[in-house]
């Protein structure tokens, strides 16, 4: 199966590679385009999210996946120190990864919703980029149905461990009561958000939004906060013991001598927990370390989701069970586009033949009746069909084979136009 997925994720790689091989929608076209221009591959796709930087890529053979992994670390890694850390797998191995990466089955949360979206945006970067080939629209579009699939018929996203849910369950965890604890919010994007609106469930006041974009003004208005300057975050120090970061920015947000600012102007024994969702993360990782600060990121959070899914892995099973079945019916299904140009040809041949034959015998005959005629067609078509029944059912099975597909062309004296594979 002519099919690899290569990349580092949450499993091998901590966060700190993680962000500095995470790409932003012009990275991800600059890169599936100079690797489908120079490692001679005829399609490709890249999902870079918080947890994970994979590459969906159609290769002819071997030596064009080796060609594309080495690519991959020409383009994206920093040094060899992270050969350990990427991962490949070929053909249906590759195949059924991505369908649990679609369907959630191979995320931090067991189950998460928002990775199909992702996914979604993923194949249409691609579409854009014009690097799909037509075997990984399919490949992409199947999983897509499959995710679909799971999340219906299964339990698997039902039982809610999102990280907005777990960043407010650690903030009770470590603050106690929310209510009237005040809260500057730093980045509106879907997990901040999330937390946001929680947040205020929870009687949290004020909500500081920072003001970044329109966004920003939005979840004021929809958590009913108040929005402000990044630069105010000192003088209103005394009026929130949380910050909640969760930008897309490729860079640090905030940094530990602001971190420092805010604390000088906070009471004397106080606490300043800082909650960090974003990657690459927003605040510098020293601000850790500054007296009377907590500074959790994303693994944090992830440690804890891992502790809160016993409702979600009763559900597993059945999920997997539904991906290994899309995967086999799409082993087939591209196995069959292989082999549909030859299935074709066959059985044109076949009818070439079998009318022939049926013209020739009908000219010997008396002259026959409308019912007699069809009896006749009907049996010759009947005996042609159960003699291509089984080159047929060889050529779906081995259709990916290109020796295959060539002895079923000369044995049967098959004509079609030359496909480059086949010159």
């Amino acid at each position: 199966m002519p099919f690899l997925v290569t990349g580092i994720s949450h499993h091998l790689a901590p966060l700190p590679v993680r962000e500095q091989l995470h790409l932003d929608e012009r990275q991800v076209v600059d890169a599936l385009r100079a690797i489908v221009a120079h490692a001679g591959l005829s399609g490709a796709a890249c999902l870079s999210t918080c947890n994970r930087t994979e590459f969906y890529l159609s290769v002819a053979d071997d030596r064009s996946s080796r060609l594309a992994t080495s690519r991959f670390f020409h383009y994206l890694a920093r040094g060899p120190e992270f050969a350990d850390l990427v991962f490949s797998h070929s053909g249906e191995d590759g195949l059924r990864h991505l369908f649990q990466v679609a369907s959630g089955l191979d995320s931090m949360i067991l189950g998460e919703a928002q990775v199909l979206a992702q996914f979604k945006r993923a194949h249409r970067i691609a579409q854009d980029a014009g690097t799909l080939d037509g075997e990984l629209d399919l490949i992409m579009r199947r999983a897509v149905e499959t995710a679909k699939l799971v999340r219906s018929t299964t339990g698997i996203s039902r039982q809610a461990v999102g990280f907005g849910q777990v960043a407010v369950r650690l903030a009770e965890d470590r603050l106690g009561s929310l209510q009237g604890v005040g809260v500057a919010l730093v980045g509106g994007g879907s997990v901040g958000g999330a937390a946001a609106r929680l947040l205020a469930r929870r009687g949290a006041a004020p909500l500081l939004v920072v003001r970044r974009g329109p966004r920003a003004a939005a979840l004021a208005v929809s958590v009913g906060g108040e929005l402000v300057e990044k630069d105010q975050l000192g003088s209103m120090a005394q009026r929130f013991q949380l910050i909640v970061c969760s930008t897309t920015s490729e860079d640090r947000v905030l940094f530990r001598s602001e971190v420092a600012a805010i604390r000088e102007r906070q009471k004397h024994g106080s606490k300043l927990l800082i909650l960090d969702l974003a990657v690459p993360r927003d605040v510098e990782p020293e601000a850790g370390s500054l007296p009377g600060v907590e500074l959790l990121d994303i693994d944090h959070l992830g440690e804890v989701v891992s502790q809160n899914l016993g409702i979600r892995e009763v559900h597993r099973p059945r999920a997997e069970q539904l991906v290994e079945e899309a995967v086999i019916n799409l082993v087939d299904e591209l196995r069959g586009r292989g082999a549909g140009p030859v299935i074709a040809a066959l059985v044109d041949r076949a009818e070439e033949v079998r009318r022939g034959e049926l013209r020739r015998a009908i000219s010997r005959m008396r002259t026959l009746d409308e019912t007699e005629r069809a009896q006749l067609e009907h049996l010759t078509q009947s005996i042609a069909a159960k003699l291509m029944h089984q080159p047929i059912s060889f050529l779906r099975q081995h259709g990916d084979d290109q020796d295959s597909r060539r002895v079923l062309k000369e044995v049967f004296g098959l004509h079609l136009d030359a496909a480059p594979e086949d010159v």
